[in-house]
């Protein structure tokens, strides 16, 4: 499996959806701007001070400091330290208080994700979930084979043979694979392929027939790098009379020839593209509830202790939806954003202006994103050398390609990709650059340096997305031309065991998320979910930042091993301490977010945004294999208590 076509401006992963991209334009702006009935007002923030339990401001990075007391008013914090002086310092400014008693539980900063979807996430939430990841628990499922999908989609077909079956999250590479017995040898992942012929007696592992074949069956990729169809799809999707299905049939002699060739397969744009709008459109795209799955996206965010999303990829039409959602719904916690850019036009960028606290109350753009490469576990990440599994091309997908080299995979620096980071540092905002695999970081950091021509990338926090695959000389230049990294440390505890054994080999032990040595030079980085690759959870990307643990390796059963000491660990010297991790998902990420004068720590004068745990994330006697349990009891935005744990 993998990326089996030729194209290279097209490579898809968590930072875009394919789907949103072909069906965006049949939003209707209009129905949005219509139904906003006017600004929401803020709720009404607390006068309070807390004590009585565990509380870590995080002034000025200090992961140390512990406090006795903190005071907050009007939406923002006071003062932190002793009891006395807090009070004192209420009484001065003439603040009449209430005592909040924390009764041993521990306040921190809110939780921030640096790096995550929502409205790309939310206008697929009435798709049936196909992932191997638990969402409620942040653990992969049990089982995840081919009989677990089988049964998921029986068991959630729609009703009526015209309606699609549509399924999302579908993972190859965290379903069994064959080891390879030889250096050099091709493992084969788990695939799905197409064929009218099946013989209901035979085993059909992956044949997508043998689970429905009277009915069109999509599933898009977890990676979103790829759609798999039925027979009934493919008929569907070939003959169907749109310019996209036009264009299909063109590169295909006949639709024997286009089933034998795709098997049921399309990647990238091009090819999903086709296979998205011949779905009706009342299907496709659940414009109608998108401010119900919002609403619950957000409230997720609020139950797992987060007060800052940023979101890594808003277009217009997103950016509009999430304006809209604020106008209309209480705002829980706050939204920064990255804009859109395919590379070529940059007419839409708005003027640079610096992040402010008054802007920052809801919803601020910090940055400008770019994507280069696309997803190592999709096998279009791209890479140095070839991946160690069968996938075509073999090394992955660059973006960037220059004027008839489209279909090559280039082994220096494209020029295309030089110039459009040129004009991406010239806008003057800050760049999320989204590259995963080795050789897409080595391009990206050549070009960053060429476009910042001797100035620092510190100056505007210019930032790689991912940054999966670095070594040493990688890291380097990370430090001298002051490019952060964000991590995508689930990489390491779902996908770690497969990049070990099938689709890097010593490669991911040696090279992914280098997280310790980054911060032995000086880096400031973050960790991220890339929801929904993975889910909303700080917590639990501290975890898996600290332990490193494989959570994707199997028993003799075929199920995942949920045994923390049975799960090895993924070069251990890469582990970070809890204090550095939690810093990754607090005060870093609000620096990485242009947020830090606002939030990210409890400072005087800044948000009063935290989060109250039922347990202290820094004590040695929590096991660090159960830092995603620990429960959230209480979440503060801006001074006012967003969310109460039922079982507080």
């Amino acid at each position: 499996m993998g990326s089996q076509g030729t194209g290279h401006n097209c490579t898809h992963c968590g930072c875009e959806n394919p789907v949103w991209n072909a069906l965006k334009h049949t939003v209707d702006l209009k129905a949005f701007t219509g139904t906003v009935a006017g600004l929401l007002p803020e709720p009404g923030s607390e006068s309070l001070i807390f004590t009585d339990g565990i509380i870590y401001p995080l002034k000025d990075g200090n992961m140390k400091e512990r406090v006795d007391a903190l005071g907050i008013h009007g939406g923002d914090v006071v003062a932190s330290g002793t009891l006395a002086y807090v009070q004192q310092c209420m009484k001065d400014r003439g603040i009449h208080y209430k005592t909040y008693p924390l009764n041993g539980k521990t306040l921190i900063p809110g939780l921030i994700e640096p790096h995550m979807h929502i409205v790309q996430s939310c206008i697929m939430e009435g798709w049936v979930d196909l992932g191997p990841i638990d969402n409620a628990t942040q653990r992969l499922k049990p089982r995840y084979d081919w009989s677990w999908l089988k049964k998921r989609i029986s068991e959630n077909l729609p009703d009526g043979k015209s309606s699609w079956f549509l399924g999302r999250m579908v993972d190859p590479a965290l379903m069994p694979f064959v080891k390879a017995r030889k250096k050099g040898e091709l493992n084969t992942l788990t695939s799905f392929y197409c064929d009218r012929h099946f013989d209901k007696n035979a085993d059909n592992t992956g044949n997508l027939d043998s689970i429905v074949s009277d009915r069109p069956l999509l599933m898009i990729s977890a990676s979103m790098h790829t759609v798999y169809l039925n027979t009934a799809a493919c008929d569907a999707v070939y003959h169907h009379q749109n310019k996209a299905s036009e264009k299909l049939r063109s590169h295909y002699t006949s639709y024997e020839d286009f089933l034998e060739k795709t098997q049921g397969r399309l990647q990238e744009e091009a090819g999903i593209m086709p296979a998205i709008l011949s779905i009706p459109l009342a299907q496709a795209l659940d414009v109608v509830n998108i401010f119900k799955y919002m609403k619950h996206y957000f409230e997720t965010a609020s139950k797992r202790g987060i007060t800052l999303l940023y979101d890594a990829m808003v277009d217009k039409t997103s950016k509009l939806i999430l304006e809209a959602y604020g106008l209309t719904h209480s705002r829980n916690l706050r939204v920064g954003y990255a804009a859109a850019c395919d590379g070529v036009d940059f007419s839409h960028i708005a003027p640079y202006k610096p992040v402010t606290k008054e802007a920052a109350r809801l919803f601020y753009q910090g940055s400008v994103k770019l994507i280069s490469d696309g997803s190592n576990q999709g096998l279009t990440g791209y890479q140095e050398h070839r991946y160690c599994c069968e996938t075509t091309p073999e090394k992955g997908n660059f973006n960037f390609c220059d004027p008839g080299a489209e279909n090559t995979t280039p082994t220096t620096l494209p020029d295309a990709y030089q110039t459009t980071l040129n004009k991406a540092v010239a806008t003057g905002w800050p760049l999320m650059i989204h590259a995963n695999g080795d050789r897409a970081i080595e391009f990206t950091l050549q070009a960053y340096k060429t476009a910042l021509n001797g100035q620092s990338g510190l100056e505007k926090r210019h930032r790689i997305e991912h940054c999966s695959l670095l070594k040493t000389d990688t890291l380097d230049q990370l430090q001298t031309l002051g490019i952060s990294p964000s991590f995508l440390i689930g990489h390491v505890g779902y996908w770690g065991y497969v990049f070990e054994q099938a689709i890097f080999e010593s490669k991911a032990t040696d090279m992914l998320d280098l997280c310790k040595d980054a911060l032995g030079r000086g880096l400031r980085i973050s960790l991220h979910s890339d929801c929904t690759v993975t889910p909303l959870g700080p917590l639990r990307s501290m975890e898996q930042a600290v332990t490193r643990k494989l959570e994707g390796k199997r028993g003799e059963d075929g199920t995942f091993i949920d045994d923390p000491a049975q799960q090895p660990v993924l070069n251990k010297a890469q582990c970070l301490s809890r204090e550095e991790a939690l810093k990754a998902i607090t005060y870093d990420a609000a620096w990485q977010c242009h947020a830090d004068k606002f939030t990210g720590s409890l400072q005087d004068g800044y948000f009063a945004d935290f989060v109250i745990l039922g347990q202290n994330p820094l004590d040695e006697n929590v096991p660090a294999t159960s830092i995603r349990d620990i429960k959230v009891c209480e979440t503060w935005k801006g001074g006012h208590k967003v969310y109460t744990n039922p079982e507080r």
